[in-house]
């Protein structure tokens, strides 16, 4: 090969370097908070199922507490069920708050044990208990109209002293001010990828939905009940589930709650097995921890 062989194989080699370089360059993104400021909590295991009545037991339970009170100032619940129910008495060992939470559904017996639970359970345990939540997206799935929910709000709200809500996606507080009107704060669901926005631009809906309540409610606090991403799923439009995109939505949105002082639960804390059935692959997903209680990503490189 002559010298202008040479010279050129050598710059065809410094390009590839130079583009391989590129194109596996780390990522500029936020770091990780010193805590999370929540996590949404459903601390089922493989075998676990809600639905079936299969679930964890209390030292199960109390394992997960453990591992989050190092990450979280608190949780967020969805029911008082079995040993659910233990939650907040296990969480003040670990010194976890606890956002309390009564499953609403179909089925008003069965709502009415759940709040008389909740109610025990927040008599029980008042001193980690900073906000209730008395059920979740029961409008967005028809479970309830929103007279019902109203009337279950004012049952609860009468006979506790925390905060009282219900939690729902954000359109549904937009198109219900009637809902406003009967609860201590907003609980939201802000969940750009069930919408189909790409991750580049999932903070930014987020922020821009945030404002929008804020907006319309000045006088309500918002609390974000739930938010995230998924790490493995079927792609939505231009969301795309990753590892990494889930590392990188999270990041980012983390660092803008730190700074705007957003009070939030991030979805959530360990992949659910269980919601495969109703939710697809993607609602299995969401958690930071996988189903062995492994963090999917460094938290603090």
């Amino acid at each position: 090969m002559n010298r202008q062989g040479v010279l050129i194989a050598l710059m065809m080699g410094g390009l590839a370097v130079l583009l391989w370089a590129i194109v596996n360059a780390p990522d500029n993104e936020p770091p990780w908070p010193a805590k999370v400021e929540g996590f949404s909590l459903s601390p089922m295991r493989p075998g676990n199922d809600p639905n079936k009545g299969l679930l964890p037991s209390i030292a199960e339970i109390d394992e997960d507490l453990a591992l989050l009170s190092g990450d979280a100032h608190a949780v967020r619940t969805y029911s008082v069920d079995g040993t659910l129910a233990e939650i907040p008495r296990l969480a003040e060992a670990h010194d976890l708050n606890v956002a309390l939470g009564a499953w609403i559904g179909a089925n008003a017996p069965a709502n009415d044990r759940q709040l008389e639970k909740l109610l025990q359970v927040f008599r029980e345990n008042h001193d980690n208990v900073v906000r209730v939540i008395v059920g979740n997206e029961a409008i967005l799935r028809n479970d309830q109209k929103v007279e019902a929910v109203i009337r279950y709000l004012r049952r609860v709200r009468a006979a506790v002293w925390a905060p009282v809500s219900t939690a729902e996606p954000w359109h549904i507080w937009l198109d219900h001010p009637e809902l406003v009107k009967e609860v201590d704060y907003l609980a939201v669901h802000i969940l750009p990828y069930w919408e189909g926005i790409p991750v580049d631009a999932a903070v930014d809906y987020v922020v821009r939905r945030y404002e929008e309540l804020r907006s319309a409610y000045p006088d309500k606090p918002v609390v974000i009940a739930e938010v995230g991403w998924p790490s493995k799923g079927r792609i939505r439009q231009g969301a795309v589930p990753s590892q990494a995109n889930q590392a990188r939505f999270l990041r980012r949105f983390l660092a803008v709650a730190e700074r705007e002082g957003y009070v939030y639960y991030v979805l959530e804390a360990f992949d659910q097995l269980w919601k495969r059935a109703i939710e697809g692959e993607a609602g299995t997903y969401w958690g930071v921890y996988n189903v062995d209680r492994e963090p999917k990503f460094e938290f603090t490189a």
